[in-house]
């Protein structure tokens, strides 16, 4: 691409709503890209001489448009901040921050923020546009506030519904339409009972319960979880949580991963990671499909593959967990990919898999852990003690050199 890309934010008022720079940029522009919602107003731009065109359908085609493009300095109008869920980002991977000059706006997320009176260090901002709504689901905990920058007029039902599904059912909704526009509008009720129509361009601020079921973080009960017995159970799973140690943007491998419990818990504690859950069983990684999109990580990556040979071709991780087709070759392969300062876990129940550990152990370093967890059963008219099968776990954090 040989032309100047300037990413405008816009509010509701449209080019009222710009600055002196914004307003330059598009005096200079010889080709202005824009919601149509915006065209009337910016034809009535005194200064403004480009052809204006739509945003093309689907998003995606914009790359396309703006390679084929023979004008040498293009303007794209977006709301709010093109770096806050906007286009921006897309763009600067694509082209470079050579090529791109942005130019923000109050994001849409900072108006409802101040409608709600919420300090918006204190909320959730997280956008529905274009991506499932269950991911959502990570953000609601206790007492959350959320906004939510939302797809279309069919988002609040769609939200209200997986919220009354999930035991979210009593939380506030605010619906705040065209925010900062002549047509502003507030729409508000409780999840349970959404019934109000509202205008395509909206955010949703949603206060959650004081009283709601657990989402976020880790050690999800067992019954979350489609399984067909191969689990790793909820104390061994949060051991091995935490020796994994996730940090957002991780990169993690979830070796032999079965239902994708630990997948999808690093997930829920790591936002914006990439995690991948491997296993040469179709029918295992179907399910552990529906129990990401259940919990609302759907961005899980699912790889069916025998191993090592399908670890190959993935990014390089900064923890990986092996929870079943251990050998000496995917151990070995696992510690050699590993980034430095990555942590391993791998879990045995078995004599044959604890002598790898053991000799991985020998090998690597590390910590060997046996976990033993008993749980108080009915003995008659009494209790007494029932063991789970214990896990021997090995730890190992690569040296950084």
């Amino acid at each position: 691409m040989a032309a100047q890309l300037t990413i405008i934010g816009m509010g509701e008022t449209g080019p009222e709503s710009l600055s002196t720079p914004a307003l330059l940029a598009l005096a200079d522009a010889q080709l202005i890209i824009a919601a149509p919602r915006f065209h009337e107003a910016l034809s009535e731009q005194r200064d403004v001489t480009a052809k204006v065109l739509a945003w093309p359908q689907p998003y995606s085609d914009i790359f396309r448009l703006i390679d084929a493009a023979t004008e040498t300095h293009i303007v794209l109008c977006t709301t709010g901040d093109p770096l806050w869920f906007g286009a921006g980002s897309g763009m600067l991977a694509r082209f470079g921050q050579e090529k791109c000059h942005i130019i923000p706006h109050l994001s849409g997320f900072q108006l409802a923020a101040h409608h709600m009176g919420w300090a918006i260090n204190d909320c959730e901002t997280v956008t529905i546009h274009g991506r499932p709504i269950a991911s959502i689901l990570p953000y609601l905990y206790r007492r959350a506030r959320v906004l939510v920058l939302a797809e279309n007029r069919h988002s609040p039902h769609k939200l209200a519904e997986l919220l009354d599904q999930h035991g979210f059912g009593t939380a506030q909704m605010t619906v705040l339409a065209h925010l900062g526009g002549r047509a502003e509008a507030v729409f508000c009720g409780q999840a349970s009972g959404w019934s109000h129509d509202v205008p395509d361009f909206h955010m949703i601020a949603v206060q959650c319960p004081d009283l709601a079921p657990k989402t976020a973080g880790f050690g999800f009960d067992d019954a979350v979880f489609e399984h067909s017995g191969k689990l790793t159970k909820r104390e061994a799973r949060a051991s091995a949580l935490a020796k994994l140690a996730p940090f957002p943007g991780a990169v993690f491998w979830d070796v032999g991963a079965g239902s994708g419990a630990v997948a999808i818990e690093f997930m829920n504690v790591a936002r914006r990671c990439r995690a991948f859950a491997i296993d040469k069983d179709p029918q295992q990684l179907a399910m552990a499909r529906r129990n990401a999109t259940r919990c609302g990580v759907p961005a899980l990556s699912h790889i069916e593959a025998d191993l090592p040979a399908g670890l190959d071709d993935l990014p390089a991780p900064d923890a990986i967990f092996i929870g079943g087709g251990l050998s000496p070759s995917v151990l070995r392969q696992c510690y050699d990919r590993l980034q430095q300062g990555g942590n391993l876990v791998a879990h045995a129940v078995t004599l044959e898999t604890e002598a790898l550990l053991l000799q991985g152990w020998q090998d690597y370093g590390g910590t060997l852990t046996r976990i033993t967890v008993n749980f108080a059963d009915p003995v008659g008219g009494y209790h007494g003690w029932r063991p789970l099968m214990p896990v021997t776990q090995w730890h190992v954090t690569k040296p950084q050199i």
